[in-house]
Order: C-alpha cells, then structure tokens, then sequence
C-alpha cells in the first residue's frame, strides 16, 4: 500500500496542494502546525519572510542558519547574537555562519567567527577584505611570521585614515619590534604614536619599556613623570609600569585600533578630495577611484553598519540596504549609476553628478524656462517609468534627490526610502520622505504604489515652473490631504492649458484619477510646447522593454519555480581570457568576470581605466580590476537585450536623434581609446531597457 502523504489531512491537500496553487503563505503556514518546520523555513525565505522564518531556524536549533535569515533582515547586531552562542567546537557551524557574514561583505564578522574555528589562514583572508590590517598582522604573529605581521602592520599605517589609526598601527609595530629585540625602532614608534592624544597612555606606557632595555633610566622616569600628570593612579617605578605593559603586551591587548571596513575600502582604492555635502545619516565626498582612474562620489553611511534595527542607527542601516538593492536592479540613463558598494559598511561608490541639485535650481524661488522643465520632467518620468517596471517606488521624489551631470541630463537618485517589493505597502517607520512632496496616501499612511511618485513629480514640476509650490502652508499637511492645488498657468506667465492639464491631474487626491503610469503620463509632457526651446528639441529617453528576462529570474524547467544563477557560470573566451557570469553577493547583481590569462601590461592597465572613465549611459561600464601580482581579474557591468551591430542602431528611426548621436558620440571615444584595433571594426549594441548600450567586452568564442 503507498504511504500517504504526511500533509494530506491539511486544506485544499496540504502543502504541496497549496505550493502548486501559488498560496505560498498558506503553505508555510500549514508546514508549521504539521511540524515540517524545514519546509516552512523553505517557503518563507521565498517569500522574502525571513522574520518568520528566524524563529524556526532557531527551534530547529540551525544557528548558523539562523545567522543568515537575521542578517536577510538586516539585523547584523541579532545576527551576531547568535553567532555568539555558536560553540568552538561546532567548527561547521562557525564556518557556515562566517560564509553567511561574509556574503554580504561583513567580513571582519566574518574572520572573528573563522578565527574561533580555529580556521587561521580564512580567518587572515576575511580580515583583508574587511581591511582590519591589524588583525591580519596579529595573526601572522601567533603563526610565527613576523615578516608578514610586519608587512600587515606597515599597511595598516600606510592606510590609515585618521591619526588615531595611525598611532594603533604604530603600536602594533613598537610590540612586534621588541619582540624581535630591536629596541631602537620599537622606541621610535611609540614615540611617533604618543603624539596622539588618544593613545597616548598606552604608547607611553610601551615606550617605558623600550627605554629601559635601552638602558636610558632617566628618559623612561621623565615618561613616567608625563603619564602620572594625566593619570595620577599609575605606578611610581618605570620598572612597574613596564612590568604592568608587558604583562598586557603578553595576554595580546593590542590597541582597538582596527581599521572599520568603510574606512579600509575607502583607504585602499579611492582618494578623498573633498566634501560634497552631508545628509543626516551619511556623507558625501569627492573621490578619485586610483584603480579605475576616475572621479566618483563616495557616499559614506555615519552610522555604523547593521545596529539596533528599531534605532535610528539600524533605521540609517536599513536605508542603504534598500538603496544598494534598488540600485543594482536599475540601469537607466535617468538614473544615478551605482559603480561599486560595501553596504554592510556603509559604504556606496556613486557616478558624478557635476551638474549639481535641482534643488539648488529652485532654491531662488524662480520659475525655471520652460524649455528646460520639459526636458527635465521626460527625464524624470523616462526613470520611474524604469523603477516602477521593477517593482520600484521612489517614494521620495524632491528636488533634492535629482540630479544633473555636465550634459544637463536629469538623474533620479537616493533611492533610500523606495519599496521594493510588491505595489500596495503602507507607509511605516514615519514619514519617509518631504512632507512638501508627499502624497496625501503617504501622509495618512494609506496604499503606496507608482501614483505617490507620480504626485511628488507633480509637485516638483509645479514648484520649477512657477517658482512656488502648489501648498505652501501654514498648514503643508491639511492642504495635501483636502485642499485642490492652484492653476499653473494662474500662478505663472507662459504656460499653456497642456501644462495646467498634466500638473492638475498629477496633483489629485485619489490615487486611481491620477495618471495611470509614468509612461502615459511621459507621453502627455512630451506634447507641451516646445517653441520656446533655445537648442535642440528635448531628449525623449528610451524606455525600451527587454525581450528577455532577467537571467536572475530564470524558470526552472521542470517546476517553473525562479533559480538564482549559479557562481561563475562560464561564458566562453574573451581576446584575453575566459569569461564568466558570477552573482555579486553585495548587491544581489550579476556581473561580467574576465580571468585574464597573463598579469595586466601597463598599457592594457592604461586602456582599461580610459574604458572606465568613458562612463555615461550608452557605454558598458568597468567596476573593478585587480592589481595584485599574477592574472588579472577584470569585473564589467552585465548588460541584457537583444543585440544589434551600432550601424544599424545609429541609423534607425526607432531611437531619437539626441539617443543616436550620443551613441556615436560614445562609439567614437570607445575607438579612440582602443587605437590600434583593425579598421572597421565596430561594436555591438545591447537594447537594454534603458536604451541602447555599447559593449565593451567582446566574446570571440562561447560555451554551450
């Protein structure tokens, strides 16, 4: 007789029923009440459920799994709770619990956790990449390599970001020193290191000691003398406290002093100019990236990663996280590139935008030409038409957040506040977002979708053309909610009725008599007056649907179910090397890998970083290289579509001529950067769904 199914006795069949009638929540529901605990952990990490699915994860006694559904939560202060309670000796645990850090680029948890499984050599390679230079170093010590601790040691000062960093490696180097028995340097290091005063004690302290193997007693007495005027508690005797710092030296108290993980990314490939601005969580600054050989700007989180999720650090936390994750689902040329990022550190590598604000356009309560708005306004809708085909709501649409390059082409940035999942959320966690530009569903805390970004583009676009906002007090909130927003053309010489009928109808309190999307209502801009345009008409951004889908979002043959793409799938073979498709972990983005066959040449060094400076939205972008000894490793921007030879595109009618001649334009700088390449070569165009996009890396053969 067949054994009947475990679940038979639930609803509509149980859970396999309810799985294959798409009622996934049901079905996970079901697996708990019949104990299949497993499976219900399976089903609501598909549903993105993880605060569900963390508290079977800990029943079933998983900690390591539990480690990974916390930090799924952006947790990390929960997720390292648990990793906590993790055995030394449940090895497999700690190690799956590092993997789980480390995925999501925290790797100094990461090293912590492999360090406690006694796993030496991964816990060195994690505490690299987190750039805690000073960990490295402690661990080639207790190896028995002092060369390397020294080289590890010298880094960290070399790439310190503050004088207290400095003075840390400082000390850390005067320990190793005497260690080996050379006083001398040891010496010299803690008295470089005392000249900061926030690790002045403990230089000090270690300098004692150094002075008397010396056999200078009257220089160590005269440090005492100092360190007993700042704290009056310590020992007379230069011998006790040398005796006291030794014993310290010994138990491995090495100074605090590790380099974060945003400041050691930072330190290791990007120069800080200057500051662009701050916001209330983060700041911006000017950076030279020294790999790519490009300007960027460097958003840098003020909070540490992950914190108390209710707390505004966790809340600041949570912000990047939804920034880093929108960001990598976008490509668009209205939108701001995100080019590299660290979110577990706080840490995002942004395009240049020299063009500056439109807040700073606004802010003189001027009517902008327009001309300009026009242009400004397709710009604007051609990138939420983008998000909103993503599943993306801005939900913080404002002037603020737009923003130009020296094109005068308008980005929608700060993507912090968006939603990410399916239309119809409520607003939680406060208002998020300007009151000024926010819907009345978003003040009252209603159903959110693509209309509240609608409303906040009605506001912006009424505010550049007039001058003033449609509500301006004193009661902002009141007048959202039940007072019909002033004419346009009222308030504004020049306007015409088509300027009054998109504004108004953008502007209505009902989401659902708003226009239906931004492309309908892209279309209905693209039919003000142009008359008054003092160049060339507008730009009308493409908004091309991609013919194939995402291959993140690949259906399983024979379930139908979507996979996440396998690790370094390969491709075939570049002119240089092999290729291959490898899933970002940071980001959740794929990207292109290229395993060079030989180190990188100075000249093909140079080629590459004229490559990645070329930028811009019609060009496939270079996010990173390695220039580290032997075979290079370049990482591009995976770009889908259909493809087509640029003679054809740059010719078609299908794109406007502001898109063609910019894609020529691209085309004739990425051949003047590759001189020497055979006469008449061309390249290949990528219809990517924010418009034709150059490919950069050719495939000379493929894989089946």
């Amino acid at each position: 007789m067949p054994k009947p199914d475990d679940d038979a006795a639930g609803p509509e069949g149980g859970v396999a029923a309810l799985v294959a009638a798409g009622e996934h929540l049901a079905a996970a529901r079901l697996a708990v009440e019949l104990g299949q605990l497993d499976e219900a952990i399976r089903l609501y990490e598909r549903l993105w459920r993880f605060a569900d699915a963390l508290p079977l994860a800990l029943k079933l006694g998983r900690r390591a799994l539990a480690v990974r559904l916390a930090l799924e939560l952006g947790d990390a202060r929960r997720a390292g709770e648990i990793a906590q309670t993790i055995p030394r000796e449940a090895v497999a645990e700690l190690a799956a619990a590092a993997a789980a850090f480390a995925a999501r680029g925290r790797h100094l948890d990461a090293g912590h956790l492999a360090e406690r499984a006694g796993d030496r050599a991964g816990a060195a390679v994690h505490y690299r990449r987190a750039g805690s230079l000073l960990d490295v170093g402690r661990l080639a010590e207790a190896a028995g390599h002092p060369h390397d601790a020294g080289l590890a040691y010298e880094q960290a000062r070399a790439r310190a970001g503050s004088d207290h960093e400095r003075a840390g490696a400082e000390v850390a180097l005067g320990r190793l020193f005497g260690r080996l028995g050379r006083h001398e340097d040891a010496a010299r290091a803690y008295q470089r290191a005392m000249r900061v005063e926030a690790v002045q004690l403990q230089a000090g302290q270690a300098l004692i000691g150094a002075l008397l193997a010396l056999g200078y007693p009257v220089a160590a007495n005269e440090i005492v003398t100092r360190l007993r005027r700042a704290k009056p508690e310590l020992p007379a005797s230069a011998t006790a406290i040398a005796a006291l710092d030794a014993a310290d030296a010994a138990a491995g108290a090495l100074p605090a002093t590790a380099l974060g993980a945003s400041a050691a990314a930072t330190g290791r490939r990007f120069k800080v100019l200057r500051s662009l601005g701050a916001g209330a969580t983060s700041q911006v600054y000017l950076a030279e990236d020294t790999l790519l050989g490009h300007e960027v700007a460097l958003k840098l989180l003020r909070y540490g990663g992950g914190g108390d999720a209710g707390g505004a650090e966790g809340q600041a936390y949570a912000s990047f996280a939804r920034e880093a994750e929108a960001a990598a689902r976008l490509r668009h040329p209205n939108i701001v590139a995100l080019f590299d990022a660290e979110p577990a550190a706080g840490l995002f590598v942004w395009e240049l935008m020299a063009g500056g604000a439109l807040a700073d356009r606004v802010a003189d309560a001027r009517a902008m030409p327009v001309a300009a708005v026009r242009r400004l306004a397709l710009d604007l809708l051609a990138a939420l038409g983008a998000a909103h085909d993503q599943g993306i709501v801005h939900r913080d649409v404002k002037p603020a957040n737009i923003l130009f390059d020296l094109a005068e082409n308008a980005k929608l940035g700060d993507f912090g506040a968006a939603h990410l999942a399916d239309f119809g959320q409520t607003q939680t966690g406060g208002l998020l977002g300007t009151v000024a530009y926010m819907s009345p569903e978003q003040i009252t805390g209603g159903r959110i979708g693509p209309a509240a970004d609608l409303y906040a583009v009605g506001v912006t676009l009424f505010q550049c053309l007039t001058g003033r906002l449609p509500f301006q007090g004193p009661d902002v909130v009141a007048q959202h909610l039940g007072e019909e927003p002033p004419v346009p053309s009222l308030c504004q010489d020049g306007l015409s009725v088509a300027h009054d009928a998109v504004l108004l109808r953008a502007l209505r309190k009902a989401p659902d008599e708003r226009w239906e999307s931004a492309r309908e209502m892209w279309e209905a801009v693209r039919q003000w007056p142009t008359e008054s345009l003092p160049r060339a008409a507008p730009r009308a951004p493409v908004m091309v649907v991609p013919e194939r889908a995402d291959a993140g979002d690949r259906a399983d043959q024979a379930t139908g179910e979507a996979r996440a793409p396998e690790r370094d799938i390969p491709l075939g073979r570049s002119a240089a090397g092999a290729l291959f498709e490898r899933a970002d972990p940071r980001l959740g983005r794929r990207v292109l890998v290229e395993r060079r066959d030989s180190p990188l040449a100075p000249e093909a060094l140079g080629r590459l970083r004229a490559l990645a400076a070329l930028g811009g939205p019609h060009v496939q972008r270079v996010l990173s290289l390695s220039d580290d000894d032997g075979p290079a490793v370049v990482i591009y921007e995976l770009i889908d579509g259909p493809r087509r030879p640029f003679a054809e595109v740059a010719s078609s009618a299908a794109f406007p001529s502001r898109v063609r001649e910019a894609l020529r334009r691209a085309h004739d700088a990425l051949r003047a950067v590759e001189a020497g390449a055979p006469a008449g070569t061309t390249r290949e165009v990528v219809l990517t769904s924010g418009g034709p996009v150059l490919r950069v890396i050719e495939v000379e053969s493929t894989v089946d």
